[in-house]
Parts: structure tokens; sequence; C-alpha cells
């Protein structure tokens, strides 16, 4: 190649640099900001990742309640010889 289509190519190379860059890190910050009024997007996100916040902690409560539940039954049965 020559010189000057070398100095075009790496010109290219870092404008599209800067926007994948600067694309990426606006991506970070939306996921901090707050969802505002109309962001159907970031609203139905939001809402998703609460319900399977949710579900984790109940599965998990359900777990111990089940557990707690077994205990209780076998301790309650007339043990047989």
């Amino acid at each position: 190649m020559t010189k000057p289509k070398k100095k075009e190519n790496r010109i290219i190379f870092l404008f599209f640099t800067f926007i994948f860059l600067s694309l990426s890190i606006a991506s970070v910050n939306a996921d901090i900001s707050k969802c505002k009024k109309f962001d159907i997007k970031c609203k139905t996100k939001k809402f998703i990742d609460d319900t399977k916040s949710f579900q984790k902690i109940k599965l998990q409560e359900g777990k111990n309640q089940l557990k707690d539940s077994k205990e209780k039954i076998l301790k309650g049965l007339p043990k047989s010889n």
C-alpha cells in the first residue's frame, strides 16, 4: 500500500474505534440511570430483573420450608422396630 492509503485506512480505523468505544460506554451508563416515564424497554428490563431476583429468593425460602417440614414429619412419626 502507498502512504496515503495507509493514512486513510488508519483514520477510518480510529474513527470506527472511537464510535465503538463511545457506544459501549453509553450502554454501561444506561444501566445506572433510572427509567424514564415512557421508556418501555428500560421498564421491561427492570421488571424482568426484579422478577428473577424475587423468584430466586422465594425458591430458596421454599426449599428451606420443605426441609423444615420434612424434619418435623420425620420427628413426629413413631419409630418402628
